[in-house]
Parts: structure tokens; sequence; C-alpha cells
């Protein structure tokens, strides 16, 4: 062929790399080839928000509804059938706290066990679980079962997920015991966990005076 038809193919440039394509382009595009699938997610995310508030909304409803629940049955004196019917929630726990404390100040030290029970089963706050579960020491031991009110307390005293407060007063108990029965290394054992505790004041002070009155 004659030179003047040859074509030089080196400096040829595709039309698509040489026009710029602007973001708002590139974003229609995205949009159109991806809109299905992103009206989707949105759709999915609301369901997930609104379910998630409605639940919260529900949950702080029945809340205040079980609270009025209780308030209704402390002004009835029905705080025992209230623990009983509630006897795996926080709030029936506190009802048979009361209860328990009641009975064991009536000295119906066998009503006061059942509901210290219930107490002890559910109540997790430490000082509130310690108090249940001193009751339930004091009250096996008024019941006559003496060895395992002791055998309760000295379980409180090991229990680093009780209050201090709860674990001193199982210490005093057992340390006067142990002073009675004359097991002065028991005494002193004792007695040395109440002066270690940074929260036990009131028994470090009831030591101090039992230990006065001995000598």
């Amino acid at each position: 062929m004659p030179e003047d038809d040859v074509v030089d193919e080196r400096h040829l440039v595709e039309l698509e790399e040489s026009v710029e394509i602007s973001f708002e382009d590139r974003a229609s595009v995205y949009w159109i080839e991806n809109k299905s699938f992103i009206v989707g997610c949105i759709i999915v995310l609301l369901f997930v928000v609104v379910g998630y508030q409605s639940m919260r909304i529900f949950k702080d409803r029945a809340e205040m509804a079980f609270q009025a629940e209780y308030a209704k049955a402390d002004t009835n004196g029905a705080l025992a059938e209230f623990a009983t019917a509630n006897s795996g929630k926080e709030l029936g726990g506190f009802a048979a706290l009361s209860t328990a404390d009641a009975a064991y100040t009536d000295e119906d030290y066998a009503k006061a066990l059942e509901f210290y029970n219930l107490a002890a089963g559910a109540l997790t706050e430490p000082a509130l679980a310690g108090r249940a579960q001193l009751g339930q020491a004091f009250a096996l031991y008024q019941t006559g079962s003496t060895d395992e009110g002791l055998a309760k307390l000295n379980a409180i005293t090991a229990d680093t997920n009780l209050a201090l407060a709860a674990r001193a007063e199982a210490a005093y108990h057992l340390a006067v015991e142990a002073d009675t029965t004359g097991n002065t290394a028991e005494f002193e054992a004792f007695a040395a966990q109440i002066n270690e505790s940074p929260l036990s004041g009131q028994w470090q002070q009831r030591l101090a005076y039992y230990q006065q009155q001995g000598q």
C-alpha cells in the first residue's frame, strides 16, 4: 500500500481511557448497579433500630409495672405472696428478705428461714446477698440446727463475692463462739480477719468491747 495510507497506531488512545469520569458520575453508576442491595440494607437496618427501641420501651414499661406491683403488695401486706410468686427475680428476692426479717423479729424462725432461703437464691448484690445468707445462718441456729448455722457462717467468711461487712459480721459471731468453747486458735483467726478488713469498723469496735469485757 502507499505510504500515505499507513496509520501509525502507536499514539492511538482508547476513548474511554481519555475521558475522565467525575465522582458524581461514578456515584450515579454505582447507585444504578447496586440500588436494590443498598435499599435492602437500609430497610433491614431500620427494622433492627425500630425493633431495639421497641424492646427497650417494652422492657422499661414492664419494669415500671413490676415495681408498681411490688409497691401494691407492700402496701397491702402481701410481700410474702409477692416473694413466692417472683422467687427467681431480684425484686422478689428483696420482698423475701423483708418478709424474712419481719418473721425473724416476730421470732417465727421457721418462716424466716423459708424466706431467707428464697432471698439468698435470688439476690446477687453483695450487701443484700450477704444479709440474706446471714439470716439463713441465724435462723438455722434458732431452729436448733446449730451445726448447720455455724457452717453457714464459716462459708460466709470465706465467700469473696459477699460484702466485707457481712463477712466481718459472720467472723465476729464465730469468734465469740470459738471463745465460748475455749478454741483460742479459731478465736484469734476470726479476730484477725475482722481487724484486717478495711470496712469492718463496727465489728472491730464490737470485738474490742467483747475482749475488754472478758478481761
